[in-house]
């Protein structure tokens, strides 16, 4: 299986780490942590311009009209800069779910905008009771006359301080009635009946809790039509996961390469410290961690985008890279010393986003879980992937 990049996902590649080292330098970094917003809109607006925002979107909605791979080429960049961005939430979580599910209007009208960088988009879907449990959802929607009324609590919405439209996630009708079924709906933030709390988080990104009380959606704004809300967010959840792997990679390989290069300038005994047997054989352990995730995570990928069941390679790749990329940080810091957990120094941009991208949309435990499950059950034979969705 080749898994080469193409020229032009090659050259995607080379313009993205130019871009990146000359817009967004630790130095801009730290601002935009510090900031009020999380995330610099005038580089938003040439993140627009080059096509990134609308690389996955198709050129009828005015995107570029790329594929789920080089989207992922973009991701693995943007981790490898640490750089702050509502991409993830808006495209991978926001663009693509509506160009799923949603209906010729919201795809004209909201994902065109999206593409146009004038549009940020949110997923509102983690609730305090149920974690990533589709089963257990607590916000409910009830159906009202002209649409639908929204009530519940959502952790973790990414960026939703600087959302323009929010996705909510809630079970449709009482609980004790219709808790199967799931809908999604695509409201303006800020509508009445929402309040937002920040959450501080590792990583420096900007999360929120959102509480809903009767939050008001049209009937229209609903995703998938009756009984598409499941399937629409098990598929989303899906094809995050995966692109989020690979952006993990990009954490894992920049915290390697300073730490490859911080060992060979040290010295220690009149000698580079990388020459020590102990130091090459923890550098050697790093990158198999790093090559094990390439390449998990780009297959995973590759069998979501072109449509194959990917629910075993998803969840392996997530499952291997939540720890790799903890192995990996906790390496670099320690072959750094003392100076790696100086906050004046960059690794702990990649040690803090290890940790959160570890956490995020299921930590290792839940992904092993879940293969385990389906191994018991006959569901995910080795060597037969399975078509059933996390």
């Amino acid at each position: 299986m080749d898994f080469a990049l193409s020229a032009e996902q090659e050259i995607l590649k080379k313009e993205a780490r130019l871009f990146l080292e000359r817009e967004c330098p630790k130095k801009v970094v730290r601002e935009l942590e510090a900031g009020d917003l999380g995330y610099s809109p005038e580089m938003w607006s040439k993140m627009a311009e080059l096509g990134w925002i609308g690389l996955a979107i198709p050129e009828e909605y005015g995107g570029v009209g790329g594929d789920l791979i080089d989207l992922a080429v973009l991701f693995e960049e943007i981790g490898r800069a640490a750089c702050p961005c509502p991409m993830f939430s808006t495209v991978v979580l926001g663009a693509l779910p509506v160009l799923e599910g949603g209906g010729a209007q919201q795809k004209t009208e909201l994902v065109s905008r999206v593409a146009r960088g004038e549009r940020i988009l949110a997923l509102a879907l983690t609730e305090p009771e149920a974690d990533y449990d589709l089963r257990h959802m607590a916000t409910r929607a009830l159906r009202r006359r002209t649409g639908f009324q929204i009530s519940g609590t959502k952790l973790f919405v990414q960026n939703a301080h600087v959302a323009d439209n929010l996705l909510l996630v809630a079970g449709m009708g009482r609980r004790d009635r219709e808790g199967g079924s799931l809908g999604v709906f695509v409201v303006e933030a800020g509508a009445r009946g929402m309040e937002l709390t920040p959450l501080k988080t590792i990583g420096g990104d900007r999360q929120f809790e959102l509480k809903l009380d009767r939050v008001f959606a049209p009937a229209d704004a609903m995703l998938g039509g009756p009984g598409g809300g499941r399937p629409l967010v098990e598929s989303t959840l899906q094809r995050a996961t995966a692109i989020q792997c690979v952006e993990t990679l990009g954490v894992m390989g920049r915290a390697l390469e300073m730490t490859a290069g911080y060992t060979s300038g040290r010295f220690q005994f009149n000698r580079p410290i990388a020459s020590f047997q102990a130091v090459q054989h923890r550098l050697a352990d790093m990158l198999t961690d790093v090559e094990g995730a390439r390449w998990m995570s780009y297959q995973a990928v590759w069998r979501v985008a072109t449509g194959l069941p990917a629910a075993r390679e998803v969840a392996v790749a997530k499952a291997w890279t939540g720890d790799a990329c903890q192995r990996v940080a906790y390496g670099a810091q320690h072959l750094h010393g003392g100076v790696g957990m100086d906050l004046d120094y960059d690794l702990h941009f990649y040690f803090r986003r290890a940790k959160a991208l570890e956490l995020n949309l299921g930590a290792a435990p839940l992904h092993r879980a879940a293969i385990g499950e389906s191994l018991i059950a006959g569901e995910m034979e080795l060597g037969v992937p399975s078509g059933r969705r996390l």
